[in-house]
């Protein structure tokens, strides 16, 4: 229900409570001095009727609440989570997340989490092939994505990739492999030393490769 018909209803369902109890008072006073025996004291006319009207409210007021008890308790539960809704978000852009206005806004917020989650995984859990706490634990330089995965940019033409795969047991471990452009078989990596292994001599062709373009001067 919306807000602005939520609180036209309550101020209507106020309303009630005031006539309900003004319709109370009315029909007591009414009945109360109509039918105050005729052999009574005529002094404590007045006072019966109010007496009378008094209680004639109290009834109807009575009858209405428990008629719509159903109906505030809604209300009640409908105001407690706006209320909820309304501290999250604040609590939110307190944290600099600014509240979606709609669904594809609120896609590309959980894209960017899941992206900076991805980057983050892959960096908390380097220590396995690298425990010199130097370089791939640092979430800044790793590249997450949305399915989960991540790329660490090492030179041109080389990243180190990141995935999560389960193990002979089913239980989900992280997964290191090198990527080079001019390889497409990804190269297990389990320890940083497997990287260096896999550089030093791509460094050395490529020096050779260079050297050979450039002319000698002798």
């Amino acid at each position: 229900m919306r807000a602005s018909v939520r609180r036209s209803v309550k101020a209507l369902l106020d309303g009630t409570d005031m006539v309900t109890m003004l319709a109370g008072a009315v029909s007591g006073a009414v009945t109360g001095y109509t039918y105050y025996p005729t052999g009574f004291d005529t002094d404590l006319r007045l006072a019966a009727t109010g007496a009378v009207a008094l209680g004639g409210a109290f009834v109807f007021t009575t009858v209405a609440d428990a008629v719509l008890a159903p109906l505030r308790r809604r209300f009640a539960q409908a105001d407690a989570a706006e209320m909820r809704a309304t501290a999250e978000a604040r609590v939110a852009e307190a944290r600099g997340v600014a509240v979606p206005s709609g669904l594809s806004e609120a896609l590309d917020q959980i894209a960017a989490a899941a992206e900076e989650d991805a980057a983050h995984r892959a960096a908390q859990a380097a220590y396995r092939i690298d425990l010199s706490n130097q370089l791939l634990n640092n979430p800044g330089r790793w590249r997450g994505y949305t399915n989960g995965e991540a790329t660490y940019y090492l030179a041109p033409g080389t990243v180190l990739h990141y995935r999560r795969e389960e193990n002979e047991r089913g239980t989900p471990e992280p997964r290191y492999t090198l990527l080079t452009a001019d390889d497409p078989t990804p190269v297990p990596v389990t320890n940083v030393r497997d990287i260096f292994e896999d550089l030093v001599p791509r460094a050395r062709q490529m020096a050779e490769a260079l050297d050979a373009t450039v002319p000698s001067t002798v």
